[in-house]
């Protein structure tokens, strides 16, 4: 795998990170996903592309966006505010130029492999004490195949350990070449629904190809004991009895020894609403029937189960 792309949009850099991956940790989160999870918590990372997002609460109405706009797109409402014609904008971010208040801003910054670093080498002595590194997230880290293997070996060479955060629907020896790494610790790995139907009314693909790179990485003795399951949960959606079942059925016949469950939270649909969307809002399941999971897996499977996020 050559390292030939030379920078790529980051969402934004999250550091003192405690849920992704072991010790204190820095995510990059990189923009661009193949999936179109219905729930997702950073909808303003799925489109691969630059958007322009909108932060209403920082907005001070001075109108210099408004004078700004080269296309007329953006325009001032009495009871709304700052009122963007999606159809008209096409994300030139003149008008966040012009935005002292930050309130309107691009999504995403285009960042070298050593202006990350930069950033996450400020904390190594946090990853020292604590087994901890940077951890790639997203979005999805395959679509980035090259520069994230770019972006392992350069950690690597500065002696920091990266978690990979995937959804695994992507290509397989590039997953692989990722996940073998020497300094390549833990591979979050997400089943979103065991069920495939369920999983292409949620998210808009199949989980075969998922499903399939998860068997390789828990065959393969360099991978295996890297894994850890991320399994979201969402009310009346891959909370029920068979789907919990099928998925501790799998993890005891290939052998994933962890899992972390992560119940449902709404955050998305503020930033769904913030660069243009709607995002409908599910359920999360009750603080019982979370806990009957996490005892079933436990105590039935033999696994580590770990739950984040708890509210």
């Amino acid at each position: 795998m050559s390292h030939t792309q030379n920078s790529i949009l980051v969402g934004s850099i999250q550091k003192f990170s405690i849920e992704d991956g072991p010790g204190i940790r820095t995510t990059v989160f990189l923009k661009g996903c193949p999936l179109r999870c219905r729930w997702c918590h950073n909808p303003e990372l799925i489109d691969p592309r630059q958007q322009l997002i909108q932060l209403p609460n920082s907005c001070i109405g001075c109108g210099c966006c408004v004078r700004a706009c080269p296309r007329g797109a953006v325009s001032m409402d009495p009871e709304e505010g700052v009122v963007i014609d999606r159809d008209k904008c096409d994300v030139c971010l003149v008008c966040a130029d012009q935005c002292y208040a930050q309130s309107l801003r691009p999504v995403a910054k285009p960042m070298t492999i050593e202006e990350i670093l930069r950033i996450a080498e400020q904390d190594k002595g946090f990853y020292d004490n604590t087994k901890g590194g940077i951890t790639v997230s997203g979005g999805e880290l395959l679509l980035h195949a090259e520069f994230v293997s770019g972006l392992i070996d350069e950690a690597g060479k500065r002696g920091i350990s990266v978690c990979l955060d995937t959804c695994g629907f992507g290509d397989p020896e590039a997953l692989m070449e990722l996940s073998r790494k020497e300094n390549v610790t833990d591979i979050l790995y997400d089943m979103k629904s065991i069920d495939d139907e369920v999983h292409r009314k949620y998210t808009g693909v199949s989980n075969r190809l998922i499903i399939d790179n998860l068997r390789m990485l828990a065959a393969d003795g360099k991978t295996a004991d890297k894994l850890i399951m991320r399994m979201p949960l969402i009310g009346g959606v891959n909370d029920s009895d068979d789907i919990i079942r099928r998925t501790g059925a799998l993890c005891a016949e290939i052998g994933v020894k962890r899992v972390n469950l992560l119940p449902y939270h709404s955050l998305g649909i503020s930033k769904k609403r913030n660069v243009g969307g709607t995002q409908e809002e599910f359920e999360q399941p009750s603080e019982e029937r979370i806990s009957e999971i996490e005892i079933y897996l436990k105590h039935e499977i033999n696994l580590q189960v770990g739950v984040l996020g708890r509210a």
